[in-house]
């Protein structure tokens, strides 16, 4: 050996050296052998001379055939520096620092071990012990898969929080949410609040007897004693203070996080004809929204549409749009509204799907959609398409002229017309534009951290900006 190797600061038998003298070859090697998980024999230019393993199962990652190789070609690409290192450590300390490495099989998982490398003096060889780490791999990966069960289950309990939240507010019966104890509201939907004459945020916290008139406090008292403590649905007319006239109280009692509360449901007869109408007529809601909105079957024949529908696709009445197929003014082809109403058969739902509509007038304009399906009691699936104006760093740039001059939305119109290769060709250079784009909006046009953000060195940058005509890019904003 040119440079001998220093020993690394550690205890060492210090009274048994001529104990171990009277040892054979054998009988090293046979410690060597169990010393540890995996024990390999390496030359100074790392080839492995032998191999010897304590478990059996080992033997189905044929470890056998190492014999004669580089021990760097027995582990996957990016162990291979953690071999080299390795081996250059050995040649400077007697024992290296451990270093975790792959191995990989052919019909198993890869094998991790843990390896260290002795070196032996005045000998031409090292002694590498390595650690089988294949049970704390098992235990990452069941950690893994535990979390990832935790985060789909949280998820799902979020999705129906959501829906049922969604469902409570939507629903044209007024509802409100009691502390049977406390007597406060702990929560109210939209339809007791305009019942009521307040916000749902303002009535959250508030006492539940400051609905009904002081008269009737004890009344009311008694009724939610006796459905809380009972466990029963109990029934009571009594006046409410918002609108003077009396109403139907029904009170039900429900367990929610170890305790009882009271879920109420307000029926009045007599209240607001205009807040009822709100709850009953969707048709009038629709046409006050001021998106536009479409209702389809699953296959995409209007059912339904909105006035501000009509006025985006520049058509006069509903009857003429009504029973032809969305694809007539939505997507740049037919493509995309099947894209769409596939993700909505698939997720139930979509949000800010990005496309293009085009009126009666040969316009088009730059759109997201959101679009749900929905099919109540086995009756026929219907999607609702609910269409809002990109803003402008939705739609896109306007190309000026140079090398890429075509909006993102003409290469449906190349179809057939261009070859393939050109078409995608140019397609990417739009796509690239477009990131380059983006990338300065995001830093505040500061050219190296966009570069960084791109993966790209400030030369290419420059390249590129210069291709596409963006020198200039941000110098009038």
């Amino acid at each position: 050996m040119d440079k001998q190797a220093t020993w690394a600061k550690h205890r060492v038998f210090g009274r048994s050296a001529s104990l171990f003298e009277s040892l054979g070859g054998e009988d090293l090697s046979h410690l060597l052998s169990i010393g540890a998980d995996v024990t390999l024999i390496v030359s100074e230019n790392g080839l492995i001379e032998d191999v010897a393993y304590r478990d059996t199962s080992l033997g189905d990652y044929n470890i056998d055939s190492w014999i004669g190789k580089s021990w760097r070609d027995t582990v996957t690409v990016e162990s291979v520096e953690k071999i080299d290192a390795l081996m250059a450590e050995s040649t400077k300390v007697g024992v290296t620092r451990r270093r975790q490495v792959n191995h990989p099989a052919k019909d198993h998982p890869d094998l991790p071990i843990d390896y260290m490398v002795v070196t032996v003096k005045d000998a031409p060889l090292r002694v590498v012990l390595g650690a089988d780490l294949r049970q704390f791999a098992q235990i990452q990966q069941r950690l893994v898969e535990a979390q990832m069960e935790l985060e789909a289950e949280y998820r799902k309990i979020r999705e129906a929080e959501g829906r049922y939240r969604t469902i409570f507010q939507l629903s044209n019966a007024a509802m409100v949410v009691v502390d049977p104890k406390a007597r406060k509201i702990l929560d109210a939907n939209a339809a007791a609040a305009r019942l009521i004459g307040r916000s749902p945020q303002k009535l959250v916290g508030e006492s539940i007897l400051t609905l009904f008139p002081r008269a009737n406090h004890t009344k009311v008292t008694e009724v939610f004693s006796e459905a809380h403590y009972r466990g029963e649905s109990q029934t009571t007319n009594v006046p409410l203070s918002a609108t003077d006239s009396e109403i139907v109280l029904d009170i039900d009692p429900y367990r929610e996080f170890g305790q009882n509360n009271l879920l109420l449901t307000i029926d009045a007869d007599h209240h607001d004809d205009h807040a009822a109408s709100l709850g009953n007529d969707a048709k009038s809601l629709m046409d006050s929204l001021p998106e536009s909105i479409a209702t389809t079957d699953s296959k995409g024949i209007v059912l339904d549409v909105n006035d501000q529908f009509l006025d985006l696709i520049q058509v006069l009445h509903r009857d003429r749009v009504i029973g032809r197929n969305l694809n007539n003014w939505l997507g740049a082809s037919s493509v995309d509204l099947q894209v769409l109403l596939s993700r909505v058969r698939e997720e139930d739902r979509v949000q800010q799907f990005s496309t293009i509509v085009r009126d009666e007038l040969g316009g088009s304009h730059q759109m997201t959609v959101s679009a749900a399906r929905h099919a109540k009691n086995g009756s026929e699936e219907r999607v609702g398409f609910l269409l809002t104006r990109a803003t402008a760093r939705e739609s896109g740039v306007n190309f000026p002229s140079g090398s890429v001059t075509r909006e993102p939305s003409d290469f449906s119109e190349l179809v057939g017309r261009v070859p393939l290769k050109e078409l995608i060709r140019e397609a990417v250079d739009v796509i690239e534009r477009l990131s380059i784009e983006a990338a300065l909006r995001q830093t505040g046009n500061n050219r190296a951290s966009a570069a960084d953000m791109l993966g790209l060195s400030r030369q290419s940058l420059y390249i590129k900006l210069k291709r596409y005509g963006l020198e200039d890019f941000g110098a009038s904003e």
